[in-house]
């Protein structure tokens, strides 16, 4: 009883149908016998009436063992998903057939993909939701594609699994080309600007870049204590950044800055108390 209402909602899907004709076959045998059975029942509740129906145990008993092996083919499906897919391994049982049940919908995956993708919250399809342009965090902070990526084209059509999978190669390629923009930008723009003007993991990376990159030639130049002055002043432009008007993404980017120029400057600091 407890397996078949599991898999009930589930083989009641189209797509898990045409994904799973084998098996769906199977349940639609066991499904037809409960349904009989239990409307034998209703018509004759008596025990006497349901005990004598013919081959009850035998078709039940049956019934139980083929339930069992459409549960272990549906498992061995998912897992092949996984494997395809191996994102999905965040994603139960439940949250994974949500999304194969529904694969007409490619929309049915916005749900999942914090799950999936740490720091997205969901993608931005055209009207047709056909075809992904952008990336967007929970903050709000969108990211386009510089390769759209096209959820029916060919055989990703219904294969949430490959299209996904470009959907991964699309995001690290766009943020390496991103990344290297706003490396190439840092020297060439006020610090204050920058800041506001790139996405929010990348002034984070890039900042960093940079102070591992000065503090080394500080090192080099025996200048650690310019270099400390130097941190200082750009913590202060900070701070007085944030004192003022700002969208809510760019001050919780600026804060994470902060936080981590705090500690850089201190780290600076350490060095010249040590005489580096």
């Amino acid at each position: 009883m407890r397996t078949w209402l599991y898999l009930e909602p589930i083989f009641s899907s189209e797509d898990i149908i045409r994904q799973m004709p084998a098996e769906a076959a199977k349940f639609q045998k066991v499904d037809k016998l409960w349904r009989d059975t239990m409307t034998a029942v209703s018509e004759n509740p008596g025990v006497i009436d349901v005990a004598e129906i013919e081959n009850l145990l035998a078709n039940f008993t049956d019934a139980n063992k083929n339930l069992d092996i459409i549960q272990k083919c549906l498992n061995d499906y998912l897992e092949t998903k996984r494997l395809a897919f191996p994102r999905f391994f965040f994603l139960s049982n439940e949250e994974l057939l949500m999304i194969l049940s529904q694969t007409k919908d490619p929309t049915a995956v916005q749900p999942h993909m914090g799950k999936c993708f740490e720091g997205i919250n969901k993608v931005r399809f055209n009207d047709a939701c056909e075809i992904i342009e952008a990336m967007l965090s929970v903050e709000g902070e969108e990211v386009e594609y510089f390769k759209k990526v096209n959820v029916v084209e060919g055989d990703k059509k219904g294969a949430v699994e490959k299209w996904l999978y470009e959907v991964q190669n699309t995001m690290i390629h766009s943020l390496t080309v991103i990344m290297g923009q706003c490396v190439k930008a840092y020297p060439e723009t006020k610090r204050d600007q920058w800041v506001t003007e790139w996405p929010g993991q990348c002034v984070i990376c890039v900042d960093n870049i940079y102070w591992t990159k000065e503090v080394t030639e500080a090192i080099e130049n025996n200048d650690l204590p310019g270099y400390y002055d130097v941190l200082v002043e750009q913590l202060t432009a900070l701070v007085e950044l944030v004192r003022g008007e700002l969208t809510k993404l760019a001050r919780r980017t600026l804060g994470a800055m902060v936080t981590i120029d705090v500690h850089n400057r201190d780290v600076v600091g350490q060095l010249v108390d040590a005489k580096i």
